[in-house]
Order: C-alpha cells, then structure tokens, then sequence
C-alpha cells in the first residue's frame, strides 16, 4: 500500500495543460482516499466543466501507474473564489520575480526572447478599449512601410483580432522547416493574427489567460519573421496576463499609448503608461486620437469630445507627444472593405516620424539597419 505522501509526490508530475504548473503546487489536489491499491482522488479545477478535466484525470492515471496504483478514480470539483484568488496572486509573483520553478520542460515560460533579427519591438498600448490601437498600429505600419522599412504586425489581440480585416487578409499562415510564414499585404506586410488561424472567424475564442500568454508568445516565437526593422505589437486593452506578457517576455524597444481626448479615457489609458513604467519599457510616444473632425463643408475643426487633452496628459507623465489624430469616416470605410493601405493621412507621416526619431533616441543613436531606399528596392505600388 502507497502511502498519501507517495501519491502527492507522484502527483507533482502532473503538469495542468493552460498554466503548465503541476498539480499539487496550483492547490488542485484537494483530497486523496487510499483503500488497498485502489485510490480516490478529488480535483479542484479552476473552472466548473474545464473542457482539460478529462486530460488531467488521465494524466493522473499514468502518473499513478508508475508507482503501481493500477485502480485509480478521479473526481473533479470547482476551486472557490478565494482559491482562484490565491492561484492568480501565486502567478503573478511567479511572473514578477522570473522564476520558472514548477513549469515542464518546453514549456512556455515568461523568460525574455531574444530579438531573432528584428530590429525594434514596439507595443501600441491603452488600458481603454475602443481608442484605436489597432487603428493606429495599422496606419504605423503603413507608414513606416511607405518609408521603405520592412515591417511587421503582431495581433496579440487573441480575443478579438481585427488586423487580418483592415487588410484585408483571408490566406492562412503556412508552415515551413524554419518556421511558420505570417501573410502579406499587398504592399509587403508581414502579419500574423489568429483570426487567419481559425476555420471558423466567427467562433469566439473561449480560452483562460494562461493560454492566451503562451499563444502570444508562440505567434512570437514560431514565426519566421526574417530581418524587420519594426515589428508592431497590437495589444488588448488593459493591464492584465496579455500586456504583462508582452512587457516581460519580448524584447520591446518601447510602447506607442493610444488615447482620446475624455477625462474618463486618459485615468484608464494612466495605468497602462504605469504599468509600462513600472516593468522599465520605455515610452516612445502618446498619440491623441479623434481628437476632432473636420467639416466637410466649410473645413472647421470641431471638437466632439471636447477640448485634446493629449499634450496635457503627455507633459503630467513625462513622455513624448506625437500628434492629435481626427476623425475621419474613410478610416472605418477601408478598414471595413479591408483597403486601410489606401487611406491617405495628413497627420501620420510626422506621427510616424516622430516616433522613429524617439526610438533612435532610446536605442542610443541610429538604428543599426538602415531604412531600405526606395531606389535599392522597389516597393509594390499602392492602387
């Protein structure tokens, strides 16, 4: 007869399939009952009808069997609210502190990636949903690709990706011996996003934050990106698992913050620029979007959501400003119509100026791959 200690001990290599943290240290394993050979163990999961309950339980089987406990029976409760707390809080010092005890070999861990020959990383950031992130990261890119960079966008929006649909992209990703090979628009940028991973767009992705992190960090990692000078990070709103893993894990030159011009989103948009500083990313640049809307008419700016606060904001948590951006019914026309490669912006150029020049200023001077002239290498022709 196995004693408890024995079956707990055998238990720890078994490794939960989202956090890759075994068992016994995620407080799953909530009561064993042994009578003879035969074994009772009760799981809490961390959620009631974990779709993974039937992989752990086997797990638990085979791990069970290697000490010669062949009658094994699982049964499975849910974790209370106070235990999830204790879980989350357990992570997030995990996370904090770099540790990686615990985590299965292979695993995603929360180490930092090297740069795998891109030259700058940026994150474009906002703790507020529904201010442009993907908007702006979108129109970054095809600035910076009308410049003559190469460049590349990262949706890490798992959720709810929108940058396949800007540009207008429906061809899925194809793998190769050196890496999965992201979709190009039609002016040559690279995109990786899981709506082209789906068969099914439509389908919501229903995952926990582990996953979530180590998907991101996969789209990072098993992508053969090539040589990129920029590499563009459409993040979620908010300060949670998904930022936090892009903070730690990836090699960010620096982080773009999205805002607009409403008290409510600058105090929400405030803590994603802390968070930034408080895990030492720097911040490269602040840019105000919908700031106004020009009439048609007569050519007036008006101020729909009251008087820019951008500037003022920019100067309170000392970072850069880059630019008031308006709002322009053609924005959502081509990005519907998946054709934002056609929008033509007055203010985005010195915008993207303005942010090539921090980023040079944070990487102490010049880039170290200059931008590809125009001369040395024709880009495809924008129709």
């Amino acid at each position: 007869m196995k004693s408890r200690e024995e079956i707990v001990d055998a238990l720890r290599g078994v490794i939960d399939p989202e956090i890759h943290i075994n068992i016994v240290d995620l407080n799953m394993v909530k009561d064993v009952k042994i009578n003879k050979n035969d074994v009772e163990i009760l799981i809490a999961l961390t959620i009631s009808g974990c779709p993974l309950a039937k992989t752990i339980s086997s797990d638990i089987e085979k791990a069970l069997a290697k000490i010669g406990i062949s009658k094994v029976s699982v049964q499975t409760t849910a974790m209370t609210q106070e235990e999830l707390e204790q879980v989350r809080k357990m992570l997030q010092q995990r996370m904090a502190s770099g540790q990686k005890q615990g985590f299965q070999h292979g695993a995603v861990g929360i180490d930092r990636l090297d740069s795998k020959g891109i030259e700058n990383i940026i994150a474009i950031v906002s703790g507020k949903g529904g201010v442009g992130k993907s908007f702006t990261t979108s129109l970054l890119a095809v600035e910076l690709r009308k410049q003559g960079y190469e460049v590349g966008i990262l949706d890490a929006d798992i959720t709810g990706p929108s940058q396949a649909k800007i540009f207008g992209l429906t061809e899925r990703p194809v793998g190769t011996p050196q890496g999965v090979l992201p979709v190009q628009t039609k002016t040559g940028i690279k995109i990786i996003s899981m709506q082209l991973l789906l068969d099914d767009a439509k389908k919501p992705t229903i995952w926990r934050g582990p996953i979530i992190n180590n998907l991101i960090r996969q789209l990072y990692l098993d992508v053969n990106w090539g040589d990129l000078h920029y590499l563009l990070i459409d993040l979620p709103p908010g300060t949670s698992d998904a930022p936090l893993t892009v903070f730690q894990s990836l090699p960010l030159t620096g982080v773009v913050v999205v805002t607009t011009p409403q008290d409510l989103a600058k105090l929400i948009v405030t803590k994603s620029v802390n968070m930034a500083k408080a895990l030492n990313v720097p911040i490269l640049g602040i840019v105000e979007n919908m700031a106004y809307v020009v009439c048609d008419h007569c050519g007036e700016k008006m101020e729909i959501f009251g008087a820019p606060k951008g500037e003022l904001m920019a100067k309170e948590i000392d970072a850069p400003y880059m630019g008031a951006v308006p709002i322009d019914p053609k924005i959502a026309e081509l990005s519907d119509n998946g054709m934002i490669e056609d929008y033509q912006s007055e203010v985005f150029p010195e915008i993207t100026n303005n942010i090539v020049s921090n980023v040079q200023k944070f990487s102490e001077g010049a880039p170290k791959v200059l931008p590809i002239s125009w001369k040395s290498k024709k880009l495809p022709i924008v129709k």
